[in-house]
């Protein structure tokens, strides 16, 4: 996402993240590599419900199993991490299946995000499931 506001409103940086987190969900719905691939910075990793993945793992072996039927962002923050660098984190609702393994609930989320020229890329994207989900 291209950032139009000063570096100082975090107002405006959580509109930018919360489309971002939306769009990511949006590559994953219609499994998008070339659109998902956008939003990853070069050392992209993930956390999610089955297991942790580095970006190639994601666009190439995880895409291609990966159906998700439902997300949802309750209540996001933004927290600047640094001159370049920020993290939202929130809860989502999801439901989605990887292979034959099913996994709905609702999670906390926490993503990091680098200022890449100027473009909001996800560096670091974490879902934890809790006991009972």
């Amino acid at each position: 996402m291209k950032e139009n506001f000063s570096l100082d409103d975090d107002t405006g940086l959580l509109k930018i993240l919360v489309a971002s987190e939306h769009a990511r969900a949006d590559a994953l719905f219609r499994k998008d590599r070339r659109a998902l691939e956008s939003f990853l910075a070069p050392d992209y990793y993930e956390v999610n419900l089955f297991g942790r993945f580095s970006r190639e793992d994601i666009l190439t072996r995880i895409l291609p199993l990966l159906t998700l039927h439902a997300f949802s962002i309750d209540d996001p923050h933004v927290r600047r991490t640094g001159k370049d660098t920020a993290e939202i984190t929130y809860h989502c609702t999801e439901d989605a299946t990887f292979g034959r393994n099913k996994k709905q609930g609702t999670f906390p989320v926490n993503a990091r995000y680098t200022l890449i020229g100027n473009l909001w890329k996800i560096s670091r994207w974490e879902i934890v499931s809790r006991p009972g989900n």
